[in-house]
């Protein structure tokens, strides 16, 4: 990208609000039990009780800048009876106590002429940011079945908000999405449903929705709304290109996205794995896959586990991963050529995983986003200011200074960085 071009790109990304915010830090453990710590001298202020289970599904354990949390296991159409059991109860933490919500989860089953009709639908809860109410997000479908094999799916999806307990609904906006046919018996593999991006501190003044197939191999991309509220009222844009995987979005105006590979049917490195920042109808790449590690021909892929963009919006940070082991077996890739200095390339670069890479996008004096630091064997956090990280290295939280390279570890231990919720 042109220096003049880059510049006027990062003139117009916005300062992330919560920049200026105290950080609050929590630590999950087992048995079941997140700990609250002093962001800055990393000494212990608070502990709640949570569900063992957020124990082995941190993904689906929430946490707000305001200490309330949510613990709502990810569950996706279609249901089965079990998991309709194991979906109708969340936990929630309002601040001071823990109650369990009903989210209302549905499957019904009757009949349309001579086919079986399954409704069914799962809400999705979400908090606030400023932890006054609760967001929730549904698919609502039905499918038709004629001995247990899909034939074709009608879905609407709806959004609405609550009050902290759960009632006084008030909707958001609503649309349908196409009737659609499912020739291969599975109506996941051909039709699509909405999945909701929302920021983890919670939700403010915006939140992503992302139309996607499943697929029998992986997952199509169909459309992205961007849903912001204007005078109590939300409206919505769509994004093009759909957005992937998002890692990051302090603000509508820079989303930080991992475009997967294409690999399917056994096949990792298919295609290449970039990570994109994204303002409206711009893109700025700040990994490419191919770029850095030139491994086209072994099926091995390199890929950003998480990201966060610095509250200045001058930096990136990325813990990059891989989709094989160190000292195990690797393959050509579909259309690979035997490359001895690519393998051993590979096999070097995967002893240093997992790593955090920070990249610059300060333009003075560069022509495009640059590597600013690489540290091997550690996993992003967050940002803790500006110029500080907070990673996980040794299983231990440390505090790296990205201006003078200094770590400063605590006495922290942590299973692994999803464990760890810094708000």
């Amino acid at each position: 990208m042109h220096k003049k071009k880059l510049i006027l790109f990062l003139l117009f990304l916005p300062s992330m609000p919560l920049g200026a915010q105290e950080k609050h830090l929590w630590v999950l453990r087992p048995p079941g039990e997140i700990t609250e710590y002093d962001a800055q001298a990393f000494t212990p202020k608070q502990s709640v009780k949570v569900p063992e289970e957020a124990v082995t599904a941190p993904q689906s354990l929430s946490v707000n800048h305001q200490g309330q949390m949510l613990f709502a296991p990810a569950i996706s159409l279609p249901l089965d009876e079990g998991d309709l059991a194991h979906a109708r109860k969340i936990w929630f933490w309002d601040g001071r106590e823990a109650v369990a919500l009903d989210r209302d989860a549905k499957r019904h089953t009757g009949t349309t002429g001579s086919n079986l009709s399954i409704d069914e639908s799962v809400p999705v809860p979400y908090l606030a940011a400023d932890g006054s109410h609760l967001f929730w997000f549904s698919n609502q479908a039905r499918r038709l079945q004629r001995d247990g094999v899909d034939l074709s799916t009608t879905n609407n999806w709806s959004a609405w908000q609550t009050d902290l307990s759960g009632e006084h609904r008030q909707d958001l906006s609503s649309f349908p999405m196409p009737d659609c046919s499912c020739p291969t018996g599975s109506c996941e593999d051909s039709c699509p449903y909405a999945q909701v991006w929302a920021p983890e501190a919670g939700i403010a003044s915006f939140f992503l929705v992302t139309q996607l197939v499943a697929g029998k191999d992986q997952p199509s991309y169909k459309s992205t709304s961007l849903y912001q509220v204007s005078s109590g009222k939300w409206d919505s844009t769509d994004l093009n290109p759909p957005l992937r995987r998002v890692l990051d979005a302090p603000s509508p105006s820079a989303i930080l996205e991992a475009i997967p590979d294409t690999g399917c049917c056994g096949w990792a490195n298919q295609s290449d794995d970039q990570t994109v920042l994204r303002p409206p109808n711009k893109t700025l790449t700040v990994f490419d896959e191919r770029k850095e590690y030139k491994n086209p021909d072994y099926d091995v892929s390199f890929y950003t586990a998480n990201g966060k963009l610095s509250p200045n919006i001058e930096a990136v940070a990325i813990t990059i991963i891989a989709s094989s082991e160190p000292n195990k077996p690797i393959q050509l890739s579909e259309q690979g050529q035997g490359d001895p200095e690519e393998s051993e390339r590979i096999r070097k670069a995967l002893l240093e995983l997992p790593a955090v890479e920070i990249v610059s996008l300060d333009a003075k004096g560069a022509e495009a986003p640059r590597r600013m630091e690489f540290l091997p064997h550690a996993s992003l956090v967050g940002w803790l200011t500006d110029k500080e990280l907070l990673i996980v290295e040794d299983h231990l939280l440390t505090v790296y200074n990205v201006a003078t390279r200094a770590r400063r570890k605590t006495n922290i231990r942590v299973e692994d960085a999803a464990h760890v919720f810094l708000r």
